[in-house]
């Protein structure tokens, strides 16, 4: 999702501290030239180029802001992190900083920090586009789906319709478990940008939750076509793929997202699934028991689990925790114990 932004001006040589004229001048022309390759997402010399502007002033906060950016569009979120916290350091009224920081650490999962950076910078935003999406991510984070409603509606409401935000908008649907209203959201996204992969495989896992299987493979499938090494689209197109009996290919996938991260819970759990589906329940068992003791929150996997036992008693047992954790599958399973 888009969470880059960066400052295109050139802070007035005055503010810079007490360096040489021509240090302050050759700062100033590295920052300019820095975002030139930014806007052209040239990551890496960009981060040259302010790394010089840096070297030049040392307390160029804006240097250090925008090199966060390229850092965090670039993957290396902590170098990000480092950075943005240097700009504040520099600057404590740098609040454009502040808020990068806020939605890097909440990306990093850092949600207190980030949470403070939010209520702290309300009064400055307001009703700032920017801020509305960083903080209903943050809400989404925190699985407070009631506040994320609030700012997605807001920010589409002042600011118009766009993929991102009616995707988050229909997640924090699927949060609640309006399934409805989050299919809603989603294809009202895919009817502006059909190839938006967010909204594809978030739309294929509300389908899933509503036991439409074939449906979702339709929209998996168009997803891994164009972002087959996205493991969390992978192990979606490849449950998908074990629900509508395509044994064969799901296992590609499955080993496909098991040799990028082969301890991603989803994954293993397609493994068990696979396994399962291969009339190997004692396999499947101990790979879902695994799972569970580290990721009990993984989608459908007690329904899994009771799937794997022979034992009716044990099956509803599990189903039973599933419900709990508004398993769908679970409390439809529950109907026959």
């Amino acid at each position: 999702m888009n969470r880059i932004s960066i400052f295109l001006l050139i802070l007035p040589l005055a503010l810079f501290s007490a360096c040489s004229g021509k240090n302050k001048t050759e700062a100033a022309e590295f920052f300019e030239r820095g975002n030139y390759h930014f806007k052209k997402h040239e990551y890496e010399r960009a981060i040259e180029l302010f790394s010089e502007a840096i070297e030049k002033v040392p307390d160029f906060a804006d240097a250090y802001n925008n090199r966060g950016l390229c850092y965090e569009s670039s993957g290396n979120l902590e170098r990000a992190i480092g950075d943005y916290r240097k700009a504040v350091s520099l600057d404590d009224s740098f609040d454009q900083a502040k808020l990068n920081l806020a939605a890097a650490l909440n990306h990093a999962q850092q949600l207190d920090e980030s949470g403070k950076l939010f209520a702290e910078l309300q009064a400055v935003y307001a009703d700032s586009a920017q801020f509305l999406n960083y903080r209903g991510q943050y809400f989404l984070n925190r699985f407070d789906s009631d506040r994320a409603l609030i700012d997605f509606e807001k920010l589409i409401k002042n600011f118009g319709p766009n993929p991102e935000n009616l995707t988050n908008l229909g997640y924090a649907y699927y949060q609640k478990r309006d399934y409805a209203q989050a299919k809603t959201q989603f294809e009202r996204a895919l009817a502006i940008d059909p190839d938006f992969a967010f909204a594809l495989n978030n739309l294929a896992a509300t389908l899933a939750q509503t036991n439409d299987w074939a449906q979702a493979l339709s929209y998996s499938s168009r997803l891994v076509k164009n972002h087959s090494t996205e493991l969390n689209f992978l192990n979606t197109h490849a449950l998908n793929l074990l629900e509508n009996q395509q044994l064969n290919e799901a296992a590609e996938f499955i080993h496909k997202a098991l040799k990028i991260d082969p301890a991603n819970p989803y994954s293993l759990r397609n493994k068990a699934v696979l396994a399962l589906k291969s009339e190997n329940g004692a396999e499947a068992r101990e790979i879902l028991e695994k799972v569970e003791a580290q990721n009990p929150e993984v989608e459908f996997l007690y329904y899994y689990l009771g799937r794997s036992v022979e034992s009716k008693t044990k099956a509803c047992a599990h189903y039973q925790r599933g419900a709990k954790l508004h398993d769908s599958r679970c409390e439809m399973a529950l109907s026959d114990c």
